[in-house]
């Protein structure tokens, strides 16, 4: 049924498929095609391996007496004795799995005379290719088309080698072409099974006791000795007789079997007969044959000699308690679809979308193009597979094939709204918003028409318009749709349901956008409670959750309980998705903004670099999502000092951001805002503030009044008018800062710190000294709780203390905190950054207070030789040092 959970993560917006209303699913493998005499394999990593048979390799299969043939071919695979659940599909054996499933397909197969007659006439042109030069094989495939019914289908089973060379080699490849093309006939032989051994049990009291040798590797042998009374299969037909003989063995890697099968019931999991087998003497003697995956329990097993051993089979009844509650779950698990799409849905539902996908390929191959039903339903089968490995632009355009070939002819209506809204969601991963949301009300509109007005699928499509709606920054429609969403689950769903857990997380994820930091925590803790009621702290689906609580307590400033709940969420989604998944990139993204805020920069690029790699394949270039990763690296620099390549990452941002958003989006406003910080910090003062006004006025159309981000903005405004000496403008901008952020984040907050530092300086800047020492002290405060020992921002709050106590005329503590500050720096920034430079000019100006010159001098070389390394020969900053350098020389030269 092809579903997609709907999860939500703080940067990487991700899919929520309408896993109600899709109703096939599938997976990915390459395509495969059967050419003459040459079959294809799925490996157990999804490559193509090729088993090529010469013709005379085929010859050589067909002229060997019947007897050993029937004999040389026994595919098993074991299960555990369980009541089994859903949950357990994934772990059970999965080639056990896959032959029930085909089993339950093949026995449920009907057709009528006219159709039966021409799957006849394809089955036999299509094994005239395996057999070409084969002249006695040709005739009696020849036979076999105009003669079928001449000969029973036990016969034409047990007495032509092209019907089982065939089968066998489907079944040691899981070639599903042969069986889709065989499965009238194998449909034939279970019927007729299912007759005879009515007769069979008439005339053999039971129990019935039959042997079959066979040979397996030390290994099989220790699975098969380990596994005593659990279930085993025989997924192959097989043949088994009333004598028995132990084969001589005398390879060590090998173990001589003599399976004992005993049939206790009249009524069977299986159906079996006797028929008329001729042994090498020419004599004829009774072989039984039992039908495909037939199931027994291991009862027991002995030692007959050092390399041969006999194991005891029970053949299980038709009401034994485990094969009636498998059977049922898949029953279950596939009543979404018919036919052989339940095979592909059932591999999407054990996670092996290699083999899902492989098998909707097939399908789509054999399916004629007025079949416009079937073909849709595999386009948005594949394009949900696509969607679970993050390749969205194929996605894409197997969603608009689906539609395209519905809206051609009348098609389901069902699956039509289902292909719109799986459309309009990778609409949204690829960047397209506004096309999304069209999209999605669009579905709203079709399915008012047909659902129930508490219907759970139209809970969905109001969760799709409201994550459109949230990345076009209108965050009150998101809300709304939100809530929508919530009242049809409430009406229709339990409390602890999963979809509950869906809702909460996309609700705590709009409220952190609206920067409501506290209720968006415990959106998300409602969130997490409710997965950890099905799943264990490793599973796939707590990874969203985990990472959201690790973004929020970013947001809150509280790095230590971040970094532990984004390693935990990076963790879980490297065991559950491709090391190039998308939904990776936000934890990434995530885990970098952490090592930023710490001043760890070299790990922060490492992370967003990481990020960037992925969305580059994944994304077209100018995605919103590749803008964010620009961002954070262009931050990163920035924090570095390295202005022009943080300039350069601002700007392909902003280019990105005015084309694929509204101009008044207020992603958009935070690449003006990043664009005008490193102007500031260039010394282009008038540049900065004309882009900081760009933003305030996007943030004060866009947000709520009070919003976290407006104090951000506040805080830049305050800065640059300080810069520019209008104390009073700036102070009135940092009081608008501080108000926000205390009424919107904890007081330990470390941009609290930020802004209680400004105040300071404006302060100390009109010689109000005493206050200025006040805010410093809550600005060293928050830091020293909340940052290492080491963080840059600490050296800064360190300078502005030591200039305090300096202006105050206390030189030796000033000296004390500016070299605590350039001992912080020398560890944590480059040799070359421009702060340093700053901190050896302020020791310098100390030095001179104390008539230290040499000293001064020393330290304001420093500080100009750097400056010369990072700033252009006219930058205020290197006019300044150089100027106060030429000042420390004249008063050496004078003294």
């Amino acid at each position: 049924m092809g579903t997609t959970i709907s999860k939500r993560q703080s940067c990487v917006s991700v899919t929520h498929i309408d896993y109600e209303e899709t109703t096939i699913s599938a997976s990915v493998a390459p395509n495969y095609r059967i050419h003459q005499i040459s079959h294809s394999s799925q490996s157990r990593n999804g490559e193509k391996i090729k088993c090529v048979l010469t013709e005379n390799q085929i010859f050589d299969l067909v002229k060997r007496d019947n007897k050993q043939y029937l004999h040389d071919s026994l595919l098993m695979s074991i299960i555990p004795s369980s009541k089994y659940t859903s949950n357990d599909l994934k772990q059970l054996n999965q080639v056990f799995i896959y032959w029930m499933m085909v089993k339950l397909i093949i026995i449920n197969f009907k057709c009528d005379r006219e159709v039966h007659k021409e799957l006849l006439n394809n089955l036999a042109e299509f094994s005239r290719k395996y057999y070409l030069n084969n002249t006695n094989e040709l005739k009696l495939i020849d036979e076999f088309a105009h003669n079928y019914h001449g000969h029973t289908p036990i016969w034409w089973y047990t007495m032509t080698n092209f019907i089982r060379c065939m089968l066998n080699q489907a079944f040691e490849t899981k070639d599903i072409e042969i069986h889709i093309k065989m499965a009238f006939f194998i449909k034939d032989l279970y019927q007729q099974l299912k007759i005879l051994q009515m007769n069979t049990v008439k005339t053999n009291k039971l129990p019935i006791i039959v042997y079959r040798n066979h040979q397996v590797t030390n290994e099989e042998f220790e699975n098969i000795k380990n596994n005593k009374g659990n279930l085993l299969s025989f997924n192959n037909f097989i043949i088994a007789d009333h004598d028995h003989e132990i084969q001589n063995n005398t390879n060590t890697l090998m173990v001589n079997i003599l399976f004992r099968i005993r049939i206790e019931s009249k009524r069977t999991s299986t159906p079996f007969t006797f028929f008329q087998n001729d042994n090498d003497s020419g004599d004829e003697q009774n072989s039984f044959i039992f039908f495909m995956h037939s199931i027994f329990r291991i009862v027991d097993m002995k030692q007959i000699t050092e390399r041969s051993w006999e194991v005891d089979l029970t053949l299980t009844s038709n009401k034994d308690e485990q094969v009636t509650c498998l059977t049922d779950l898949l029953r279950h698990e596939t009543r979404e679809t018919v036919g052989w799409l339940r095979l592909a849905q059932l591999m999407s539902v054990m996670g092996d979308f290699d083999q899902a996908k492989y098998i909707h390929n097939k399908i789509f191959e054999l399916t004629p193009e007025n079949d416009i039903s079937t073909r849709a339903r595999i386009y948005v089968e594949l394009g949900n597979i696509d969607n679970e490995f993050g390749d969205y632009k194929s996605a894409n355009t197997r969603y608009e094939k689906s539609i395209e070939i519905q809206q051609q002819q009348s098609s389901s209506h069902h699956l039509l709204r289902s292909s719109y809204n799986n459309y309009g969601e990778v609409q949204r991963q690829l960047g397209n918003y506004s096309n999304a949301l069209s999209v999605h009300k669009k579905t709203l509109k079709m399915k008012k028409q047909y659902l129930f007005p508490d219907d759970l699928s139209l809970a969905i499509t109001y969760n799709n318009m409201a994550l459109a709606s949230e990345s076009l920054a209108n965050f009150s429609n998101a809300s709304k749709f939100h809530q929508q969403a919530l009242s049809i689950k409430r009406k229709t769903l339990s409390a602890d349901h999963q979809e509950f857990a869906i809702a909460y997380n996309n609700i705590g994820e709009l409220q952190r956008l609206m920067g409501n930091f506290s209720l968006a925590l415990q959106y998300f803790e409602r969130a997490l409670n409710i997965r950890l009621k099905k799943y264990s702290t490793s599973d796939g689906p707590v990874a969203i959750p985990y990472n959201n609580m690790g973004r929020i307590h970013w947001e809150l400033g509280d790095y230590a309980l971040a970094t532990s709940y984004l390693q935990r969420s990076l963790d879980i989604k490297l065991k559950t998705y491709s090391c190039n998944h998308p939904w990776l990139c936000c934890t990434y993204n995530n885990i970098g903004d952490v090592h930023q805020q710490m001043g760890e920069y070299a790990n922060a690029l490492s992370y967003y670099q990481k990020a960037l790699e992925i969305q580059e394949k994944a994304f077209p270039a100018n995605h919103p999502e590749i803008a964010i990763t620009y961002t954070n690296m262009g931050r990163t620099h920035r924090s570095l000092a390295n202005y022009p390549t943080a300039l350069s990452y601002y700007r392909k941002a902003i280019e990105i951001q005015q084309e694929t958003l509204s101009n008044s989006h207020p992603s958009l406003a935070i690449c003006y805002n990043n664009h005008g910080h490193v102007c500031q910090l260039m010394g282009k003062h008038q540049t900065a503030l004309e882009y900081y006004q760009k933003t305030l006025e996007i943030q004060e159309k866009s947000l709520r009044k009070g919003h976290p981000s407006l104090a951000a903005t506040y805080n830049n405004l305050g800065d640059v008018e300080r810069q520019l000496g209008n104390y009073t403008k700036a102070l009135t901008f940092y009081e608008q800062s501080l108000d926000i952020k205390k009424n919107s984040l904890p007081s330990y907050h470390p941009t609290l710190a930020s802004t209680y530092n400004n105040i300071g300086v404006i302060y100390q800047s009109i010689n109000n000294y005493s206050t200025a020492l006040e805010y410093y002290q809550k600005t060293v405060e928050i830091q020293q709780k909340t940052l290492p020992s080491h963080h840059p921002d600490l050296a800064v709050y360190y300078i502005n203390i030591g200039a305090n106590h300096q202006s105050m005329k206390e030189y030796d503590t000033a000296l004390e905190y500016f070299k605590k500050a350039l001992e912080i720096q020398l560890i944590s920034l480059t040799a070359s950054h421009p702060d340093i430079a700053v901190t050896h000019t302020s020791i310098a100006t100390v030095y001179v207070n104390q008539g230290d010159y040499k000293s001064a001098l020393k330290h304001e070389q420093s500080a100009v030789d750097i400056a010369s390394k990072t700033f252009a020969p006219d930058h205020p900053k290197i006019q300044m040092f150089q100027s106060y350098l030429e000042q420390i020389r004249a008063k050496i030269k004078t003294t």
